[in-house]
């Protein structure tokens, strides 16, 4: 069988490897739909994700891939493991990259002898080609979402447009043991910078359980004290949900009727499960960084400061979506 028309492989891949190894949460699942449109494009093939350790449950059981291969950054050897074939070479690599290029990524796709090794080019992040591409795309020059530039590679390959959301499928037995209909707030995130300050997610939170919510915090291991900050702003205590793995917390989002958080990988999990969800946004753009859902909306103050937004901005956001037929708890 051919390839699809517009599409610059020779033949049907039967083995496919695409790489995503950077241990970023948030940037993995805006390659999904791109993934996703690939799965239905070859359903016969047998498709295998290269991830870092961090992520790999964002991965690991959903329908579109085959096997998941899991390494950690800086572990040469493992490096090397992961990207040789364990049986046969793969027909096709892709190569996702979005604002860095990593050159330990790069070499498992060189690595992994793949026939044809599709990736945008490396001129546009200063390096040479550590890849060794049979094509290298042209990154676009004009501003899109990283969806959509992900997609730009999918249809390299022959895909189509993605499927419609969900991003993430969660486990059913674990969200039989969560709530559902609670409201999760997140005031942290790994970048300082990416933080809306603490005593502003108090007062959303207040304005939430005057309305009978039942709202509970998000906190993870790099957030420095959000929760605790928020907490005293608030004046009482709620239910912190601290650290919990990807597939529980992604479980407790699909049960969720809204979240509300700063612009890390916990929000885009949210939305990948289908939760509504609203994202807070200072110096990165939500024209390219917004979570893929199917209920998602973005806060962005006109000066790009985080300090510049106020609850009611992000009240007025996100109370429609609790009301919203579409966009209830499924």
């Amino acid at each position: 069988m051919t390839a699809a028309p517009g599409s610059i492989l020779d033949s049907e891949p039967r083995r496919i490897h695409l790489f995503r190894p950077q241990n970023q949460l948030g940037d993995l699942l805006l390659n999904v739909p791109a993934i996703r449109s690939i799965r239905e494009r070859y359903p016969r093939a047998r498709i295998t994700l290269v991830v870092g350790r961090q992520n790999a449950a964002a991965v690991l059981h959903q329908a579109w891939a085959d096997e998941v291969r899991v390494v950690e950054p800086g572990d040469v050897l493992g490096l090397v493991r992961a990207a040789l074939p364990k049986a046969e070479r793969p027909d096709l690599a892709v190569y996702f990259t979005t604002v860095s290029y990593s050159k330990s990524s790069a070499f498992l796709v060189r690595a992994s002898r793949a026939r044809d090794r599709i990736g945008f080019d490396p001129a546009r992040y200063g390096k040479r080609d550590h890849a060794g591409l049979t094509r290298a795309l042209p990154y676009p020059e004009q501003t899109l979402h990283q969806s959509e530039v992900s997609g730009i590679l999918a249809s390299a390959v022959g895909a189509g447009p993605p499927p419609p959301p969900p991003y993430y499928v969660a486990d059913r037995a674990i969200m039989a043991d969560t709530p559902r209909g609670a409201v999760y707030l997140h005031p942290g995130a790994g970048k300082a910078k990416n933080r809306w300050p603490a005593e502003r997610f108090g007062a959303t939170a207040r304005e939430l359980l005057q309305r009978g919510l039942d709202v509970q915090w998000i906190e993870g291991p790099q957030d420095g004290g959000c929760v605790l900050a928020a907490t005293r702003s608030l004046g009482r205590t709620l239910p912190v949900v601290r650290s919990e793995p990807i597939a529980r917390l992604a479980a407790r989002f699909a049960n969720a009727s809204l979240y509300v958080g700063n612009d890390t990988g916990p929000l885009h999990l949210a939305a990948a499960t289908g939760c509504p969800s609203v994202g807070l946004y200072g110096w990165s753009d939500p024209a390219e960084w917004a979570p893929v859902g199917r209920c998602v909306r973005s806060v962005r103050a006109a000066d790009h400061s985080l300090e510049s937004i106020d609850p009611t901005q992000v009240l007025d956001a996100a109370l429609p979506l609790l009301m919203e037929e579409r966009c209830a708890t499924a």
